[in-house]
């Protein structure tokens, strides 16, 4: 089967076109070529059938071979004058056939004639069998199987039809002869047309290779003419070097180093280094690069023809990996502009940063396109981090920013991130690396917009305002401190001009009196003038003492000196000095639970705590009520504890209690500074203790005083 399969793909073959412009150009090449070879084959044919065959058969055949030579002939000298084209290649193969099968049928038809007699069947055989050799078939008809159908169809036809009609076994077996003879002679015709199809696809491979090599030549030609142009005006220099000098190099090669092309070839490349090792170190690390097959880049200080330094960059490689010094291609370029740029820029970039440092300036940058903040060392370095560079989100920086700050900073970005405002500026907040808080002023302007006016880019500065914002502190401070001095300060003339010109009125008045009118008062009337005199004098002395307390506590002259002090016989004489006295109208209940009996306290501090007290108590009660003092030990404390059923003390004045020369709104015309509280907490603080109160307006007051006794009892 597989032979069958072998037999019809050369079947379809001999029915196709391939090649067929060039099979119909050899087919009339041909058939004008091998006349004279036919006619000689021919005449040599004659001279050995002569005797064998009859005169006339032979005459017949010559002139059937002169005239198919004739038209064979005529045929090529048509197509060669005609010059025809490779399109009309299927035309010129029919007109080709036509003529063969008009010349095989003219001998076909002549032979039937002559063939009349079984005597003339054997000439007309033999000279059949010789006569096809003879004209040369196989090779001239191989480039057309149509072609050669065409003429042996009407020559071999015919034959094996009249034999086959005259019967016989020698006819019979003549036709078979001949119908073997044919078979052969289509072998023969089949070998050399696939022998001649074969130089064909060998010959058109060999076309297209050809013209595969000419555009391949053309290619490389152009190429090499573009790389010795584009090496001859490249913008850097270029160099072939081998065994340490330069063997060809371009324009700008010699230019760069102050030479010309002719005089560089030759030279050293050493000579272009400053010292010896500038030479020796980076031809060591080069040739580990060049040794891997990989480039070696650099920056060189070099120096040219002149003498003056230059500044290159080089990148080069070796063209053989196994032996980089046989042939190196270098590249350089002129950077010394660059570098000389470079240095001016670092030069700058060192005094901006120095400037900034020293006046604490930092530079942020926010580009929106990443998303990200960029933010120098010296931004670091103010919060007490270690300089460095960093870029952070929007997210990330929310920590640094202070809790209190951070929705005003969102606002100021976000307006100017839309295009809201041109310039961002807010003072907020930075958290410090040990936890605590820069202040910082931080003013940006927009650089790059979008095209919906949005921001792109936002670079601005952050600069620390910690000490301004401290003296801004300080100073408001001081400003409240002078407004409370001067209103002390007013607070103090009205209650001094009151509290000393009523005072000051009674003792004149009764020094007049005493004066003019002494023999007409008599001596108990006298005296009760004298004793008001004398009380008002201590009305005075102990309003000045107060002031000269308050005085020496604001300038922190007010001594603390502890000695052994019995606390319960303290409050007792107390309690006894007052109801003699401010308290002779109202009832002092003392209660004490308290079992220590020597501690180590200021006795004289603790006569103010008491008896200033004990006498606002007896002042804003009514006369006839009871006021309690509480004396007792609670965890390891004194409590001091003074309850009254007086006036009670207004919410709104409770805060300000302990400010000089403040008194609550509903003290009405009673007498009083204002300062008997504020040298109790004086005196509380200096012991290291602690005050609280509780009052209701018309339901009383009570006052607690904690003094803790393990500090007193350390104090001796």
């Amino acid at each position: 089967m597989i032979w069958l399969e072998k037999l019809r793909s050369r079947l379809a073959s001999m029915s196709s076109v391939e090649y067929l412009p060039e099979r119909v150009s050899i087919l009339y090449r041909l058939s004008g070529t091998d006349v004279p070879i036919i006619l000689v084959a021919a005449s040599i044919t004659a001279f050995a059938l002569w005797g064998y065959v009859g005169v006339n058969l032979i005459v017949i055949w010559f002139v059937w071979l002169g005239v198919a030579s004739t038209v064979r002939y005529a045929m090529a000298r048509v197509y060669r004058r005609r010059q025809a084209r490779a399109d009309d290649a299927a035309q010129w193969e029919n007109y080709f056939c036509l003529a063969s099968a008009l010349v095989g049928a003219c001998w076909g038809l002549a032979l039937m004639l002559i063939g009349h007699t079984p005597t003339t069947l054997q000439e007309l055989t033999v000279t059949f069998l010789i006569s096809s050799i003879a004209m040369g078939l196989p090779p001239s008809l191989a480039p057309s199987p149509k072609a050669f159908a065409s003429f042996i169809l009407p020559i071999l036809a015919p034959m094996v039809a009249m034999l086959l009609t005259f019967g016989g076994g020698l006819n019979t077996s003549t036709a078979l002869l001949m119908l073997v003879f044919a078979t052969v002679l289509l072998g023969l015709y089949l070998s050399n047309y696939y022998a001649l199809m074969e130089t064909l696809a060998y010959g058109h491979e060999n076309t297209l290779l050809l013209e595969k090599l000419r555009v391949a030549e053309r290619s490389l030609t152009s190429a090499l003419a573009e790389q010795q142009l584009i090496f001859d005006t490249a913008a850097v220099g270029i160099a072939f070097v081998s065994q340490g000098a330069v063997v060809k190099c371009n324009q700008r090669f010699a230019e760069i180093f102050g030479y010309a092309v002719d005089e560089i070839a030759g030279r050293p490349t050493r000579v272009w280094f400053q010292p010896e090792e500038d030479f020796m170190l980076p031809g060591s690390r080069a040739h580990g690069h060049f040794a891997r097959g990989e480039n070696y880049s650099s920056e060189l200080l070099l120096r040219r023809k002149d003498g003056s330094p230059i500044w290159v960059f080089s990148d080069s490689r070796a063209i053989n990996a196994a032996s980089p010094e046989d042939g190196i291609i270098i590249g350089i370029g002129d950077i010394t502009e660059r570098k000389l740029a470079e240095a001016a820029l670092q030069q700058t970039k060192e005094r901006l940063d120095l400037a900034m440092q020293s006046s604490a300036i930092s530079i942020w940058e926010w580009d929106a396109r990443r998303g990200t903040i960029y933010l120098d060392a010296a931004l670091a370095q103010m919060t007490g981090e270690a300089p460095r560079e960093r870029y952070l989100t929007l997210e990330e920086m929310a920590p640094m920013v202070h809790p209190d700050d951070f929705a005003a900073v969102r606002q100021a970005q976000a307006d100017c991130v839309k295009g809201l405002r041109p310039l961002y500026r807010i003072e907020h907040r930075l958290k410090m690396a040990g936890g605590d808080w820069v202040w910082v002023l931080s003013r940006g302007r927009i650089v790059e917009h979008a095209n919906d006016g949005s921001a792109l880019r936002i670079t601005g500065t952050n600069v620390d305002i910690t000490q301004r914002k401290r003296a801004e502190v300080e100073l408001l401070a001081a400003l409240q401190r002078e407004k409370e001095l001067s209103e002390m300060k007013s607070k103090f003339v009205s209650i001094a001009s009151h509290e000393l010109r009523t005072p000051l009125a009674t003792i004149l008045s009764s020094a007049e009196l005493l004066e003019h009118y002494s023999e007409k008062i008599s001596v108990e009337d006298r005296l009760k003038m004298l004793h008001g005199m004398q009380a008002a004098v201590k009305r005075m002395n102990a309003m000045i003492e107060d002031v000269l307390i308050i005085g020496k506590a604001e300038a922190g002259a007010l001594q603390f000196e502890p000695q052994p002090v019995d606390l319960r016989k303290l409050c007792q004489k107390v309690v006894e000095e007052l109801r003699g006295g401010v308290a002779s109208q109202h009832v002092i209940q003392y209660e004490q639970r308290f079992e220590r009996a020597s501690l180590n306290l200021d006795e004289k501090l603790l006569r103010h705590i008491l008896s200033n007290l004990l006498s606002n108590a007896v002042k804003y009660s009514p006369p006839g009520s009871t006021v309690s003092l509480l004396l007792a030990e609670c965890d390891g404390q004194a409590v001091i504890e003074v309850g009254d059923q007086g006036i009670g003390i207004p919410p709104e004045d409770q805060a300000r209690l302990f400010e000089s020369f403040h008194r609550a709104s509903n003290v009405g015309s009673r007498q009083g500074t204002g300062l008997g509280l504020v040298i109790v907490k004086k005196a509380v603080e200096l012991h290291g203790g602690a005050i609280s109160i509780e009052s209701k307006v018309d339901a009383g007051t009570r006052i607690s005083v904690h003094l803790p006794l393990m500090q007193a009892a350390r104090a001796a």
